[in-house]
């Protein structure tokens, strides 16, 4: 199992061998994982697929926060 930096594995998740998880990602309650998934991915149900993208929720902080894009911008570029 790989699990990219930066994600964040909602409780009740199964994740099963051999699956890779992008960074950035999130895993939502319930959900279970089997594959291989991109960076960013929101991820969920059973079995799992990719439901979205973080970077769109992460888009809105952005806005609201520009301060913080620089660093935001330098870790997903990592």
């Amino acid at each position: 199992v790989y699990i990219g930096k930066y994600s964040f594995i909602g409780p009740h998740s199964v994740i099963a061998p051999n699956t890779k998880i992008g960074k950035g990602s999130l895993i939502k309650a319930y959900s279970y994982v089997r594959g291989d998934f991109p960076d960013f991915s929101i991820i969920a149900g059973n079995p799992a697929k990719v439901v979205g993208d973080t970077r769109e929720s992460d888009a809105k902080i952005l806005e609201q926060h520009p301060e913080i894009k620089p660093f935001y911008d330098a870790w997903a570029k990592d």
